[in-house]
């Protein structure tokens, strides 16, 4: 019997999920995904990118930009089922403080004293100081808490009555610290901290500053950073962008996934809650246009807030207490060719711009600089193109593109309460919940849990789905109905991905190239801020 699936929301979760329920010509699923929006992608949204003679016309994507092999092996499988094709990116990063007071980039030596008065300032060489030791701190923290949590042998969890449990890391000293705290535990300087780490995180996701240091939990940054090999100099990922931009996976989808309905927003469901009495067709759908349609399943694809709001007094008071903490956060993004929204010095120009201002600590400015993350972008033709999220001023009229608005989790210890209580929800009433929000926030991620929600109704994969990149975890795929079986995933190991092996090693430093006269230099520095360390201006 053909399942009829009802899947709410259009970016990489849902068309995912979509995609892998079709796919197969046997498949026994008919799928609509309802899209309150006018494109299909969500944050994988490409835009027409316009020559600065205006004779031809390119692409650039404004949402979701890179993958890596490393850290993205689903979303790089799923683009090769597609036939889609990936050209090299790059991920520097760059701080620029109170138009060009302060800035330093993370390229290589030359760019970190990009300020070359930098040089002789204390406090940026306290700040490498506090690199190397925040590098070595964070490593043995996500390190020691795998082998809290797992034995290395089995791989299994060790003493944890459930999977889902949200105290599952009780017990460990930093299991409800935030960056704040733990930096003032650990006698951080502030000019590391608010130069370095809280920039970064901000960046990554798209947080103001000062929430990113007061809330974001330290476990979920450091585990990222040691996923994503940014505690380590060598061996670092090889960063990837979709050629001509990601709408060319979503053209590709497109050609699967047939029924589509844009500018459709599901305006209601009613389900049985009756375990007893649920049969087929036991979702109904009620959307923007007037429909109502039967479903055996609904896959819920959009954030928390909309799901709630759909499902109004439908929702569970587990529901409502799962889904109800999740917070996000609207960010602006403007196109532009603005180069004021840039370091002051090209030499610290990087791929990432985090721009700060002394005075709005409540801000998050960030510029992409598309030129270098997408190369296909070329500047003899298209100019030096950005991508401003939330410009702290107006980017020149004449120069802007386009803009739009982007919703993106907020992380806290909520945030992380919400993921370890999923799944006492999924599965219910015929419902499942999926999105970048189950995990660290992310494409990856976002895909990964699309493929699992189509995977536990059932449906065959083509390639074997790898939870978190293959790192260690206790969070399980969604239970699946009684009717369904899941396949084909591999769980979470405790052991160290066989790509990080032989990048294990003790390197703990900012930058990407050291010299061994720069290991002495940087050696000299710590016993030189030791000695500092009691002046006022350190």
């Amino acid at each position: 019997m053909v399942q009829r699936i009802a899947v709410i929301g259009s970016g990489i979760s849902g068309i995912s999920a979509a995609w892998l329920l079709v796919k197969d010509s046997e498949a026994k699923f008919d799928v609509v995904v309802y899209e309150h929006g006018e494109w299909v992608g969500g944050h994988a949204h490409t835009v027409e990118l316009p020559s600065l003679d205006g004779t031809t016309k390119g692409t650039v994507d404004t949402g979701f930009i890179v993958c890596n092999p490393h850290t993205y092996p689903n979303f790089l499988n799923f683009l090769s089922q597609l036939n889609v094709s990936l050209v090299d990116s790059d991920m520097s990063f760059s701080v620029s403080k109170d138009r060009g007071v302060f800035e330093w980039a993370g390229d290589n030596i030359d760019t970190v004293f990009a300020q070359r008065s930098n040089i002789l300032n204390p406090k940026m060489w306290r700040m490498i100081c506090d690199t190397i030791q925040f590098n070595e701190q964070a490593t043995d923290i996500a390190e020691a808490v795998d082998r809290d949590l797992f034995d290395q042998g089995t791989g299994k969890l060790k003493n944890v009555k459930s999977a889902s449990e949200n105290d599952i890391f009780t017990g460990h000293p930093y299991a409800q610290m935030t960056l704040a705290e733990f930096f003032e535990k650990n006698n951080y300087s502030k000019f590391f901290y608010e130069s370095y780490i809280v920039p970064m995180t901000a960046s990554v996701w798209s947080t103001p500053a000062d929430m990113a240091l007061d809330q974001f939990p330290l476990l979920t940054l450091v585990r990222f950073m040691r996923n994503h090999m940014l505690l380590q100099v060598h061996d670092r990922p090889k960063w990837k962008t979709v050629l001509n931009g990601s709408k060319t996976y979503i053209e590709a989808v497109l050609k699967v996934v047939k029924d589509v309905r844009l500018t459709t927003a599901a305006v209601s469901i009613t389900r049985s809650k009756d375990p007893n009495t649920i049969t087929s067709r036991s979702v109904t759908v009620h959307d923007s246009k007037g429909s109502i349609e039967t479903y055996d399943h609904v896959i819920f694809a959009c954030h928390t807030d909309q799901a709630l709001k759909i499902l109004g007094s439908e929702a569970s008071e587990g529901e409502r207490k799962v889904l109800g903490v999740i917070r996000y956060i609207t960010n602006r993004a403007v196109l532009h060719r603005d180069s004021s929204f840039m370091p002051i010095r090209r030499k610290a120009w990087a791929s990432w711009n985090n721009l700060l201002d002394s005075t709005k600590s409540n801000a998050i400015c960030l510029t992409y600089w598309m030129n270098r993350l997408q190369t296909f972008i070329t500047p003899d033709v298209y100019g030096d193109v950005f991508v401003t999220m939330n410009p702290m001023w107006e980017p020149a009229k004449d120069m802007i593109l386009g803009e739009w608005y982007y919703d993106h989790p907020f992380y806290c210890n909520d945030t992380i309460a919400s993921q370890e209580a999923l799944n006492s929800i999924q599965g219910q009433y015929c419902t499942t919940y999926c999105g970048a929000w189950t995990n660290y926030g992310f494409h990856e991620d976002g895909l990964t849990s699309g493929l699992l929600a189509a995977l536990s109704l059932g449906a065959p994969c083509p390639f074997p789905v790898v939870l978190n990149g293959g790192y260690a975890t206790h969070r399980l795929p969604p239970t699946p109905p009684a009717w369904a079986s899941a396949r084909g995933v591999l769980r979470y190991t405790p052991a160290m991905p066989t790509h990080l092996a032989k990048t294990a090693r003790r390197e703990y430093t900012l930058l990407t190239f050291i010299s061994p006269a720069w290991i002495i230099m940087y050696r000299l520095s710590i016993v030189i801020m030791r000695l500092l360390s009691n002046l006022p201006f350190v």
